[in-house]
């Protein structure tokens, strides 16, 4: 059959989907925020009192708000806000241009981050995928003396899941000088770490040197890119990032958005739920034999059946809606069909024992 993904209600772990009730372990509300009634409360208040528009020359309430929340969650003197995710990995490398030599990009990096590279005007050199030896013998063979390297990679990576290797990272980084790892971790920020603050947090590698560029639209079920940092590294930020200069910040209903549903995850225990259904899913899975990585990462991957999509098909029977990616789908993809499954705070145990039990009949 053809899944029919006509969305009908916000996104969340039971949702409306063609008409039908379904169980939804697709995308990247990891939180089930972005259906939140206090997050579109929040949103439609702001638009109410100051519309659609962010204004010029006049200082909206709203924006103070979140970047008071921003700091807070950060821990960070400073959280540069901008309208999209997407463009701040652009944000951060513009910012930091003046602080770095030659680029050495991990193979299956995020678009986002490669399509920031070529408004650097630095030399670029690809090391294989989450392979830090690699990139120890590219550092080698690529950086000449007084050379500052900075090293470009996701955290944590979209399509597998996987966590990239920072420590690894550092390690081979270790004979240069003032060398720089900046990661996207659009998919780390709200996850992952002690406090979620991110892969950085989550590494042990937060401090001097490296830097996370991330989004408001997954975990935080909002819109808008941020840059944590201190004083510093905001004001090379104004300074340098040529895509910052003109650029509106998002609407204040989605800023007000962005500070509500960092409120209710600062003041619930959304991020202890979703850290128990991730090892509930992860564990069911190797007991059906899947090959799972031991991470708190909410999007597992699997691999290995010999046809995902009927597999697909016969679970939207049953109301369970899954995600099956190609080869070269998207920036990671595996080179063989996979199911991607995300996982999130709001699955109910009995949701994610349904879809086990419904893959072991099925498989």
């Amino acid at each position: 059959m053809t899944v029919p993904f006509k969305m009908e209600s916000p996104i969340g772990a039971r949702m409306v989907i063609g008409g039908r009730e379904v169980d939804y372990y697709c995308g990247t509300s990891y939180f089930c925020l972005h259906g939140h009634p206090e997050v579109i409360e929040a949103a439609c208040t702001a638009t109410r009192q100051y519309g659609m528009g962010p204004g010029t020359l006049a200082h909206m309430q709203v924006y103070a708000d979140l970047q008071e929340r921003l700091r807070e969650w950060f821990g960070t003197e400073e959280v540069v806000y901008m309208i999209s995710g997407y463009t701040s990995p652009m944000v951060l490398l513009q910012g930091l241009r003046e602080d770095f030599d030659v680029i050495f990009i991990d193979a299956a990096t995020h678009y986002s981050t490669r399509d920031a590279i070529p408004t650097l005007g630095k030399p670029v050199h690809e090391f294989r995928h989450a392979d830090a030896g690699d990139l120890a013998e590219q550092l080698a063979r690529h950086v000449t003396a007084k050379q500052r390297p900075a090293v470009l990679t996701d955290g944590v990576f979209p399509s597998s899941g996987r966590l990239a290797p920072l420590n690894d990272y550092r390690q081979a980084m270790a004979p240069y000088e003032g060398a720089l790892l900046c990661i996207d971790d659009s998919h780390g920020v709200g996850v992952l770490g002690e406090t979620g603050r991110g892969s950085l947090q989550h590494a042990g590698l937060e401090g001097e040197g490296n830097f996370l560029a991330g989004t408001m639209s997954k975990a935080f079920g909002a819109l808008g890119g941020v840059v944590p940092g201190d004083a510093a590294l905001a004001a090379k930020i104004a300074r340098n990032a040529m895509i910052m200069r003109g650029a509106s910040p998002a609407p204040p209903g989605l800023a007000a958005a962005a500070a509500a549903s960092l409120r209710i995850l600062q003041t619930t225990d959304r991020r202890a739920r979703l850290a128990r259904n991730v090892g509930h899913m992860r564990n069911g899975l190797r007991g059906l034999g899947f090959e799972v990585a031991d991470t708190p990462v909410p999007i597992v991957t699997i691999k290995g059946v010999t046809d995902l999509e009927l597999l697909r098909d016969r679970l939207a029977e049953r109301d369970i809606i899954v995600r099956v990616q190609q080869p070269g789908g998207y920036s990671d993809a595996s080179d063989v069909p996979s199911m991607r499954l995300a996982v999130f705070s709001e699955h109910s145990p009995g949701q994610i024992d349904r879809l086990l039990s419904s893959m072991s009949e099925l498989l």
